[in-house]
């Protein structure tokens, strides 16, 4: 979201330091508590973010000495203890589990598939439309816009997914915005006593009467969607937190899955 923002920064100033009569050094010093590190790095951090953001939460990294900060970006910045210094980038960790050979982790690839994970707790099953595999090997989420020429090919296929092992549920991603033509098709979809049929043959090009209701769940997916880092449909969500963006045949998707 604020990529291009961070990366100036980032070009401009390695470090930032903040003026010593905001924060004074004794007072960085004086912490001796996870709460303390995170009101520095709140208040330290807060000069810096772009206009309208908000931090949502700071959390201790593998790196020691490191928090990461979440501020409406899924990926982190990283913060030293005394709010001092941040980082915008990628960050890595080498395990040496073969002295002759260490293997390089990307520790950010990581925190974002948590912090996927942790968004995806905010939607409950009983919110998607589901397709679900009577041997269900795998479970994904796949955000989707009626309207989406690679979604009306992905659901075409649904059964070919669902004789492999794959159960798809779908969240709703109207690409136009909320307010939309789309997203009124997926509200009543979403509405309506027969969901799967309903979205089903909106996909198929067809315009059955639809109905509404208070519960509809789009406008909240559609948030979650774009915190997640979605821009387009479809959008696979694996239950380990990855995004798998575009249209993959069964055969494809499950060779992915399996690594």
């Amino acid at each position: 979201m604020f990529k291009n923002y961070f990366l100036f920064i980032a070009l401009c100033f390695s470090i930032i330091v903040i003026s010593q009569n905001i924060i004074s050094e004794n007072a960085m010093n004086s912490c001796n508590d996870e709460n303390c590190y995170k009101e520095q790095i709140e208040e330290m951090i807060s000069f810096i973010l772009p206009e309208g953001s908000k931090i949502e939460s700071i959390e201790r990294s593998e790196f020691p000495g490191i928090f990461k900060v979440y501020y409406g970006d899924i990926q982190p910045l990283y913060v030293s203890e005394s709010g001092n210094y941040f980082m915008f980038g990628q960050m890595f960790k080498i395990d040496r589990q073969n002295a002759n050979k260490p293997v390089i982790n990307n520790i950010t690839d990581k925190d974002i598939a948590t912090r996927r994970q942790s968004l995806m707790q905010e939607i409950k099953t009983s919110e998607l439309i589901s397709f679900e595999s009577k041997r269900q090997q795998y479970e994904l989420t796949v955000f989707t816009d009626v309207d989406c020429g690679y979604c009306r090919k992905l659901h075409k296929e649904i059964k070919q997914y669902n004789d492999l092992g794959i159960t798809i549920r779908y969240a709703a991603f109207p690409r136009s915005g909320l307010g939309t033509n789309a997203f009124t098709k997926m509200v009543g979809a979403w509405c309506s006593d027969d969901s799967k049929k309903a979205i089903t043959n909106l996909k198929n090009g067809k315009n059955p009467s639809l109905s509404f209701c208070d519960s509809q769940p789009v406008a909240k997916h559609y948030a979650i969607g774009k915190k997640l880092g979605i821009t387009g449909t479809p959008a696979i969500i694996t239950e380990t937190g990855d995004l798998l963006p575009g249209y993959y045949s069964a055969e494809d998707l499950l060779k992915k899955l399996k690594g």
